[in-house]
């Protein structure tokens, strides 16, 4: 399934895009329902469905570019297989250079995919399904590399 930026994360990333300021960072969290996501999703959709394995915590994703945070943005082919976008180039950036991981610990849970929110505004900024559920056991990790594309 393609990520998919909700009405409230438009509203959001156009808000953050032209009103200057200080950008507020992400929450990166994972859900344990089945939910397919939609375009009038709310933060609330995937928060009342939030992981719950032992040791699970959202991550933080700091809202700067650098090496450890956002890399610089660069114009690149389009990601995937087969590619979401029919365009040569996109816009491209990845959140550091290391996967975001999670260590499961003595209760596991099955996680169908993830959410950003906004840390200060609770406010959904994007969600995906995963193609296949992933159930975690004790001793079991699941990683994922943020990446934002535009076209």
């Amino acid at each position: 399934m393609a990520l998919l930026v909700p009405r409230e994360g438009d509203v959001q990333l156009l808000t953050d895009l032209l009103g200057g300021g200080t950008l507020e960072n992400w929450l990166l969290g994972l859900f344990h329902a089945n939910i397919t996501p939609s375009e009038t999703d709310t933060a609330a959709t995937y928060t009342a469905q939030e992981a719950t394995f032992t040791s699970y915590a959202r991550k933080t994703l700091t809202r700067s570019i650098g090496a450890s945070t956002w890399n610089t943005p660069v114009s690149q082919a389009p990601s995937g297989s087969p590619a979401w976008s029919a365009r040569s180039q996109v816009g491209h950036s990845q959140y550091g250079a290391s996967p975001q991981t999670w260590v499961c610990g003595a209760t596991g849970d099955t996680i169908y995919g993830y959410f950003i929110v906004g840390a200060t505004s609770g406010k959904l900024i994007c969600a995906e399904a995963f193609a296949t559920p992933r159930t975690l056991a004790s001793g079991d990790t699941l990683s994922i590399i943020p990446v934002f594309e535009n076209a």
